[in-house]
């Protein structure tokens, strides 16, 4: 079922931006761009903070913005961010005394990205996109593809990092958020402003996805 593949691309294309891996693993992403061992551990703070400040935006977004386009927007920034940490990362080499500042400044703005305009907007879609009579299991299922892939990226993001070094992971993880905006713009039907039953109607006979606003 196409919405079926529509909620788990998006649960994964979260997954995707490697945002658990990084705040997983921020303190070893500083301390690869530069930073002693206490100084990234005290900078890892502000991604944590602008987390929160985030997902406060975010929630608040969702009653002003079309999901597809926060969707868009999110992507495009977290995708643009990936990109910049592989340009700033190899464009300052190793000893720079702003590679590491610049690199944080960059790991900021991506966690503010994607807090404010991703994490929150798929949650809501997937509790949105499905007819009832598979909401459930749809939802579980959907998640359930997430979390494997955010284990995988859990448990292989040092060995990235070791193998590719900031530079190859940022540009991989770049090139995933580009195949990303391409399903969203492609596949995820627009949400916002529609009753539940309204949605099912249109996932039923198909018509929900002939709406791209």
């Amino acid at each position: 079922m196409r919405i079926l593949i529509v909620g788990i691309g998006i649960s994964i294309g979260q997954q995707l931006t490697g945002i658990n891996s990084i705040m997983y693993y921020a303190q070893a992403v500083l301390t690869e761009s530069g930073f002693t061992h206490n100084g990234a551990l005290i900078a890892n703070i502000a991604p944590g903070v602008i987390a929160v400040i985030g997902g406060i935006i975010g929630l608040r977004l969702m009653q002003k913005i079309n999901r597809r386009t926060t969707l868009l927007l999110g992507f495009s920034l977290t995708t643009t961010m990936h990109f910049l940490v592989a340009v700033a990362s190899m464009l300052l080499p190793a000893g720079n005394p702003a590679r590491p500042f610049v690199i944080l400044a960059l790991v900021v703005l991506f966690v503010g990205s994607i807090q404010t305009f991703l994490n929150i907007a798929i949650w809501v879609m997937l509790a949105e996109i499905f007819p009832l009579f598979i909401r459930g299991l749809a939802i579980g299922i959907s998640v359930f593809f997430g979390w494997i892939v955010n284990a995988l990226l859990g448990l292989f993001f040092p060995s990235l990092i070791a193998a590719l070094g900031i530079s190859g992971t940022f540009f991989l993880f770049g090139g995933i958020g580009v195949l990303a905006l391409v399903f969203i713009a492609t596949m995820v039907p627009e949400t916002r402003g529609r009753t539940l039953e309204s949605i099912e109607e249109g996932v039923t006979t198909g018509a929900i996805y002939t709406v791209k606003n």
